[in-house]
């Protein structure tokens, strides 16, 4: 099992830069990458290039190259799979202009991360369990509770008059960069006079991925320090919480706490790729970036499958024939039918009960096409995961003393009980009535509403009735009554969740002393009210893949060739080899590994002077199906030769490379295939 390994760098490059220049945009590409492997270390050197593009001071756009290197060591761990590829990406941090003093230049920072792929050390002994459940479970990983205190000035304040009223409303937290900023309005009165005050609060806090947060803020005093001052003390109670794939344990049925938990059945991540065109406003010179600026998503369950569907906003950024920039934005709707993952395996009360999601976690633009300066073609790729699951009451037992928790937002189950409700409804009997045929029953929406006490539920159903007239024709009469009942339960408060499911027991159609008819009608059913709380539970280890990967034997690779060397070398002084990036090429018949093998080389020559060379070579391997379904696939150089190649009379100067690639095969965590922590 492995999971993703990453390091970071920095550096600041300086050029001269003339006075009226107006940088428009800096695009940063990575030309090199050479990679020397040691016991502890891995020395890294990167080549940048940048291409500079700006407005020059007769308004005209100039673009302007230059390169950049950077070299660092790494220190190593033991996990570290050694001989691999590594990748390198590098993103602009920030860009600053020094025009003053005598000779102005052009400051940029800019970020370099590197990054592979590390063995998942083994933990210890996990408990084992047949009473275990895999949820999705909304976990808490980061909670606090903040005392902010912040002294108000208002003229109008005296400690000798009447104390001040305070109102905290429009509480709002939202996640930033930054981390956690909290806003409201404090609304102070004193007497007559009134002021509103806007209150902000930046608690710093690292975000993890894809969290959602959650806060309570509470005013819990104002005190009045003196004329024209106050200090108010507000509490806020905030959490982070984020949805993974936990493995959870339960207790025997008829055990523990009841809970109810979202079991996690299936979930896949799919990609949908489309094309699009799109008719610009008016003619570009180039495209210089198109980004996503919103993606939205949902999914239906239908009859024939699922239909997962929503739409992306583009940002189109392009320079017109006078040399401006400009941004349209266009919307592209996109839609995909999926069969069920357990389409046809279950009956279809079972089906219902299913829940679906969709979260998309990327969107890319693959290509891009500009034809006749305004209509453009776009290559998307969207990828979302699609979750299937099923909500279940378990029995949570008490956490057992260092044992592995963490703590997630359940359901605790209050209240379970069943619920039966009488009521007869008038109808008025058609003037062509001569006999009934009989009455059917329609579920509506039927709703409960929690108060202190008890539960105020609502039903608006649908009931046919059918009859014949005196031409011996069948007709029929809609009745939609609104019904709404009270049901008591004390240990019910305003803040509880509740579920209603009902059924008709008795529908029986009764005539009344006015030679009308009236509906007896008997519902029968059940309540449930639940409270969401944060409940420490006990976990069984890490969550294992949902599809169980395929691991194929390890396949190793020997790559031999001549390398021509503009001088006929003598003697290898060193050799050093190392991978670059590979990729994966399926076809319908063929699954293959594509990559490079990269090389430095430094000899002595026939006439004793030493050289260097750098050498490049593609790799290709052929790989069996099987490995098709592996989660990881990583290349690593095991092994190299290189020999000087005797001079003949048809031969004058090479040598001769040989090197060795074994196929990895692991398979990694859920939480590392979907980019979580």
């Amino acid at each position: 099992m492995v999971k993703r390994w990453q390091r970071y760098g920095k550096l600041i490059v300086k050029v001269p830069w003339a006075c009226g220049r107006k940088v428009h945009r800096i695009d940063l590409s990575i030309n090199n990458l050479l990679v020397r492997w040691e016991k502890s270390l891995v020395h890294i050197k990167v080549e940048l290039e940048r291409k500079i593009w700006y407005v020059s001071a007769a308004d005209v756009l100039v673009t302007t190259v230059d390169q950049v290197f950077y070299q660092k060591e790494l220190p190593i761990s033991a996990n570290l799979i050694r001989g691999q590829p590594l990748a390198a990406e590098a993103s602009s941090l920030y860009l600053m202009l020094q025009d003053r003093g005598v000779a102005p230049y052009l400051e940029q920072g800019i970020g370099l991360t590197f990054s592979g792929w590390e063995h998942q050390p083994k933990t210890g002994a996990l408990p084992s369990s047949d009473h275990s459940v895999l949820i999705l479970g909304r976990q808490v990983v980061a909670e606090n509770r903040h005392l902010h205190t912040q002294t108000l000035c208002w003229s109008e304040i005296s400690g000798e008059t009447t104390s001040i009223e305070a109102t905290l409303t429009g509480r709002a937290f939202f996640l930033t960069a930054e981390g956690i900023h909290f806003r409201g309005e404090l609304k102070l009165q004193q007497g007559e006079a009134r002021k509103t005050l806007p209150l902000s609060v930046l608690l710093p806090q690292k975000v993890p991925a894809n969290a959602e947060l959650e806060g309570e803020a509470t005013l819990k005093s104002l005190k009045i320090l003196g004329d024209d001052k106050a200090l108010l003390i507000v509490q806020l109670d905030w959490r982070l919480m984020q949805e993974k794939p936990l493995p959870v344990l339960v207790a025997p049925p008829g055990e523990g706490e009841p809970f109810f938990l979202w079991r996690l059945l299936e979930r896949k991540t799919r990609v949908w790729v489309g094309t699009t065109g799109v008719k610009l406003p008016e003619k570009a010179k180039f495209i210089e970036e198109v980004t996503v600026a919103e993606i939205n998503s949902t999914v239906v369950h239908e009859h024939k499958g699922l239909l997962c569907r929503g739409y992306l906003v583009l940002d189109l950024f392009y320079i017109n024939h006078e040399h401006l920039e400009k941004c349209y934005r266009w919307r592209l709707p996109w839609e995909e039918w999926v069969a069920t993952p357990s389409q046809g395996e279950l009956p279809s009360a079972a089906e219902e009960k299913r829940e679906y999601k969709i979260g998309v976690t990327a969107a890319k633009v693959k290509q891009v096409r500009l034809l006749n300066g305004e209509e453009l073609t776009l290559l998307l790729e969207l990828e979302y995961v699609l979750t299937e699951g099923q909500r279940e009451k378990v029995g949570l037992p008490v956490p057992a003393v260092g044992g592995k928790t963490t703590k997630i937002f359940a359901e605790k189950l209050m209240i379970e009980e069943p619920i039966e409700y009488y009521v007869e409804i008038p109808v008025a009997k058609p003037s062509d009535f001569v006999a009934s045929d009989g009455l059917w029953w329609c579920q509506g929406t039927i709703n409960g509403e929690a108060e202190s006490g008890g539960v105020i539920m609502k039903s608006e159903p649908t009931i046919v009735w059918q009859y014949r007239n005196g031409e011996h024709q069948s007709k029929v009469v809609e009745v939609k009554p609104a019904l709404a009942w009270w049901h008591s339960a004390p240990a019910t408060l305003r803040e509880h969740q509740v579920l209603v499911e009902t059924e008709a027991l008795r529908l029986q159609l009764q005539p009344t002393a006015s030679d009308d008819y009236r509906i007896q009608l008997f519902i029968t059913g059940w309540l449930t009210v639940t409270a969401g709380t944060r409940r420490q539970v006990t976990t069984v280890g890490s969550p294992p893949p949902l599809v169980a990967p395929v691991l194929a034997a390890p396949k190793r690779s020997v790559l031999k060739w001549e390398e021509k060397l503009p001088c006929a070398a003598q003697q290898i002084v060193s050799a050093h080899f190392f991978l670059g990036l590979f990729r994966q090429v399926k076809t319908a018949d063929l699954f293959l590994l594509e990559g490079e093998v990269r090389g430095e080389l430094t000899y002595r020559g026939k006439d004793g002077v030493l050289r260097y060379h750098a050498l490049k070579k593609e790799l290709w391997a052929d790989l069996p199906p099987l490995y098709r379904k592996a989660p990881v696939l990583i290349p690593v150089l095991t092994g190299w030769n290189c020999d000087p190649i005797p001079e003949w009379q048809w031969e004058r100067g090479g040598v001769w490379c040989e090197v060795t690639v074994d196929l990895l095969v692991f398979s990694t965590e859920i939480n590392d295939l979907e980019g979580g922590e």
